[in-house]
């Protein structure tokens, strides 16, 4: 079974990568949207669109981050298990 430590650094590694990855599908749709339907070019749209994806790649590192921590806290809690 898994303790609360790892439980919550599974939700959170979970919950940080499907908002990334929403964020990336909803941001990468907006700027289709802008150049086909708006007929702007795609070196403006995407010029506007940094900050936005800057912030989802942040996401998506933190959520990389927790799953690491959450594989570490898994390790450390089986290493417990079998030393007791």
């Amino acid at each position: 079974m898994i303790n609360k430590r790892s439980r919550f650094l599974l939700i959170a590694m979970s919950a940080t990568l499907g908002i990334s990855c929403l964020g990336l599908i909803l941001g990468m749709l907006y700027d289709l949207y802008f150049v086909f339907l708006r007929d702007r070019q795609l070196e403006n749209v995407l010029g506007n669109s940094i900050a936005y994806y800057t912030t989802v790649g942040g996401l998506g590192i933190l959520g990389v981050l927790l799953f690491f921590a959450f594989l570490f806290s898994a390790i450390a809690e089986r290493r417990d298990g079998k030393r007791r």
